[in-house]
């Protein structure tokens, strides 16, 4: 394999075990996304987006084939290594926001640092400065509770960014917001994907949404197919 991806797969294969069945979930999946890429990944619902977002990101294991993330096959690692790995290298967004209640804005956006050992003051500071990209800075001191659905999930990509990852992996990030703000929270994304160079993977059911990312593929039957269109 190439080092020259962020995150590349090769005949990635995941089966379950369903009532004494084996269920082909994916069924040799090979991808690949570059520095500062952006990719959608669309597909029916059960067509197996979300289980091979997971993948990619060391959350789950695959049955066969190999996940590479910045050179390094994550599917040979531990479960620390992978959690030191993805810390360093990969950011998350999901459909709900995850953030914790008890803290503030700032203190679940610096979170990501604290936990990789960076000072409390120094890991602030990052994460004011990210909350500033996200144009934020008035709300840092809320809580989730006291924060609109929009501003919870642009906080919640500032979480994932805050460590300068080299790639996020984003699953429904709009899947709870309304039309409006489901497209200001996407173009922000996207925004921040070209001013940081950070690739971006987004697994969206929106086929209006995903078609503005540089590339879109769809997962059907357990494998995929590219559309540049």
């Amino acid at each position: 394999m190439s080092n020259s991806w962020v995150i590349e797969c090769r005949d990635l294969k995941k089966s379950y075990q369903d009532a004494g069945r084996d269920v082909a979930v994916l069924k040799g999946i090979n991808f690949s996304v570059a520095a500062g890429e952006s990719v959608s990944i669309i597909g029916a619902s059960g067509s197996g987006k979300s289980t091979l977002l997971h993948l990619l990101g060391g959350l789950d294991s695959a049955s066969s084939g190999e996940v590479m993330i910045m050179g390094k096959n994550i599917q040979e690692m531990n479960a620390r290594k992978q959690g030191v790995w993805r810390n360093h290298h990969l950011g998350f967004i999901y459909q709900f926001h995850h953030l914790l209640p008890e803290f503030t804005a700032l203190e679940n956006v610096a979170m990501p640092l604290l936990l990789r050992g960076e000072r409390k003051k120094q890991a602030l500071s990052e994460a004011s400065n990210m909350i500033a990209k996200v144009g934020l800075t008035e709300r840092e001191a809320h809580k989730p509770s006291e924060l609109s659905g929009g501003e919870r999930q642009r906080i919640a990509i500032a979480r994932a960014l805050v460590t300068k990852p080299a790639c996020i992996l984003a699953d429904e990030p709009t899947g709870n917001l309304d039309e409006e703000n489901a497209e200001k929270v996407y173009q922000l994304m996207l925004d921040l994907n070209r001013e940081m160079n950070t690739s971006l993977v987004v697994v969206t059911h929106d086929r209006v949404l995903a078609s503005r990312a540089h590339r879109h593929v769809t997962i059907a039957n357990g494998l995929l197919e590219t559309s540049n269109d």
